[in-house]
């Protein structure tokens, strides 16, 4: 199956099709499922293609109209043209400056800063069927002109000053909004579904989200076995978030981070080493009743044996799926990582 490129740390986007393969092979019978940690949608969309009833859920709002723009949107409705107008100031429409003016110098430089302020003001003018596919060409194309994709460091001159490196491709970074905006345009519109599938989308967080399904998936945050802090998908991502914030972000920087970090939709669940086992506990018993599917990697804390007895707590039978060695691409010391499906029922 053809799936939408991701450029979100962890996706599941390259062994989505072994979930798929080690839930079959197991004789996991399911209609419905809930993906506590949707991310970018990965996990969803491929279940929503094989026809199951999806319930999606993210804490972070911005993840939430990536997955309305695949999951939810029309097919074709959100145009190159409707795309490349977003990039253009309105005559007699008001402005405001805020990416411009507080983050010069830090992910940007300066005239995509404004070309963002312009964006994301334009955004909030669209109706409800194209508000989510303009998020997600817009999200898309922040990520890609970023180092790594990701947010955590204030690094724009790793884009600046490029000289060959092992990481990295200054032709993608230096990519005009112009341009990434036709391309992720078209991307979205070959994605999307001509008729919209089951599938709900819910932004709260994991702990407390109430929905059910036949099957829960599971894709927590990892920690390394020996790391003691983590940088949290807060960290990472930030700055889309607080752009969902667009009016009150200068209110909600923090000036002690040298790269400003936005503070919106800072959650400590899942995100603390010392916390984790408390929370999936936490997490199990509200979802005892369905089958646990959890997505793991073979270099993380808590050890899979552990994690198999917590689940065993919870569920009669458990099933370790050998998903096969996927090392991070940007960490030359993990080549004989695993990635696992832990199956609970």
């Amino acid at each position: 199956m053809k799936l939408p490129a991701t450029r979100y740390y962890g996706s599941k986007r390259r062994v989505v099709e072994k979930i798929w393969a080690a839930l079959q092979e197991n004789h996991i019978d399911f209609d419905s499922m809930l993906d506590l940690f949707g991310g970018t949608g990965i996990v969803s969309y491929y279940m929503a293609k094989k026809g199951k009833a999806v319930l999606y859920n993210d804490i972070l709002s911005f993840n939430c109209e990536i997955a309305t723009a695949l999951l939810q949107s029309p097919k074709g409705v959100f145009t190159e043209t409707r795309a490349l107008n977003l990039l253009q100031r309105v005559p007699g429409r008001v402005y405001q400056t805020i990416i411009e003016d507080n983050f010069e110098d830090i992910y940007y430089p300066r005239e995509e800063n404004r070309l963002i302020d312009t964006v994301i003001q334009n955004i909030s003018f669209l109706n409800d069927d194209e508000r989510a596919s303009a998020y997600y060409i817009l999200f898309q194309s922040c990520m890609i002109k970023r180092p790594f994709n990701i947010f955590h460091r204030r690094n724009l001159n790793l884009r600046t000053s490029f000289t060959k490196a092992n990481f990295g491709n200054k032709t993608t970074w230096e990519q005009s909004f112009e341009s990434l905006f036709v391309k992720f345009t078209q991307e979205l519109n070959e994605f999307q579904f001509a008729v919209l599938p089951r599938v709900e989308v819910s932004n709260m967080s994991a702990l407390h989200c109430d929905r059910e399904a036949d099957l829960v998936y599971i894709d927590t945050p990892y920690f390394r076995e020996k790391q003691s802090t983590a940088i949290t998908y807060h960290n990472r991502y930030h700055f889309l978030e607080g752009l969902m914030h667009y009016e009150d972000i200068p209110d909600q920087i923090n000036n002690e981070k040298v790269n400003r970090e936005i503070k919106f939709g800072q959650n400590h669940e899942f995100e603390q080493r010392s916390h984790y086992i408390k929370d999936l506990n936490d997490l199990l018993s509200h979802h005892q009743h369905s089958i646990i599917a959890l997505s793991y990697t073979s270099a993380g804390f808590p050890s899979i044996d552990e994690l198999c007895e917590i689940i065993g707590q919870y569920k009669e039978q458990i099933i370790v799926c050998n998903l096969g060695n996927h090392p991070f691409a940007l960490n030359h010391n993990n080549e004989n990582r695993k990635e696992v499906l832990i199956i609970g029922k």
